[in-house]
């Protein structure tokens, strides 16, 4: 039987609430080679306050791999397992995020990723099919490189403009702004980022009651301690997903990402959808809670 339309949009609620600015573009990159943990981000809300169960959550186990054979420099393959847990209530949405990765190549290296702890406030429709909400968080050192860097904590504060000009189609825009506070300016001969803004910008396709597409695109400016602006960056990826079963999703992705280089220092490189040294597929499950 097809479900309402109710029903259709806070299944997609539960089951697109997910990957983060953490898994995504809050730890975006450990590596600008590698990309393994930049999946699609999903922050679609489309439920109603009344339809959205207090708590929710997910929690997500995925594999990452790039083209390269095993024994090549640039060759990366990882296991990932990600969740979230988000409280809700008519005042807002408190999120914690976290995960991490163990890499099976070049010494089978793990890590955790910064976990995120957010607000988010309600829900404001501007229109029956615009909507925005804001978000203040803090992300907390966890990941290797975090801590080698003394890291000590990074506010962000962000927005969600949503836009659902179709019953299977939706878009959303995300300014982003973070400041990392290191217990030093520089790491060794590196001075470290101070400033983030993103742009991110999202399309989710419900193709049908059980299948989506989601692609998605950031770009990113950073400062550092001193001022200078560093190379822009960008992410790309691409999500086809099928929930198998109710709560449950299964998914495969390309991601690709690299920079720009700032006019201060040279021409940019371009944009490529697909780059051997850049792009990564991975495979993942998701269950929804």
């Amino acid at each position: 039987m097809q479900p309402t339309n109710n029903q259709y949009y806070s299944s997609i609620s539960r089951r697109r609430n997910k990957w983060s600015v953490l898994f995504c573009l809050q730890v975006m990159l450990a590596s600008f080679s590698f990309v393994g943990q930049v999946l699609a981000v999903n922050e679609f809300e489309l439920a109603t306050d009344a339809q959205a169960a207090k708590w929710s959550g997910y929690v997500n186990v995925g594999f990452t791999r790039n083209i390269y054979d095993s024994d090549s420099y640039y060759a990366y393959q990882a296991y990932n397992i990600d969740s979230r847990i988000d409280y809700k209530a008519n005042w807002g949405n408190v999120l914690f995020t976290l995960g991490g990765e163990k890499q099976t190549l070049h010494g089978k290296e793990s890590s955790f990723y910064d976990p995120l702890l957010e607000y988010r406030t309600p829900l404001y429709a501007l229109s029956d099919t615009v909507s925005l909400k804001g978000s203040l968080g803090v992300y907390l050192p966890a990941e290797r490189e975090s801590k080698l860097d003394r890291l000590q904590y990074a506010p962000r504060i962000a927005g969600y403009l949503f836009w659902s000009p179709l019953d299977n189609l939706s878009f959303y825009f995300s300014p982003r702004y973070r400041y990392n506070a290191y217990q030093y300016k520089t790491a060794g001969e590196r001075v470290l980022v101070e400033q983030q803004l993103d742009g991110l910008l999202d399309a989710y396709w419900q193709i049908t009651a059980n299948w989506y597409l989601d692609v998605s695109g950031r770009y990113r400016i950073s400062k550092n301690y001193y001022g200078r602006r560093l190379d822009d960056q960008f992410t790309f990826a691409q999500e086809l997903g099928w929930s198998f079963k109710p709560d449950w999703v299964l998914a495969v992705g390309h991601n690709n990402s690299g920079r720009f280089y700032n006019p201060e220092v040279g021409t940019s490189q371009g944009f490529e959808i697909y780059d051997k040294k850049s792009s990564t597929f991975y495979l993942s499950i998701t269950k929804y809670l």
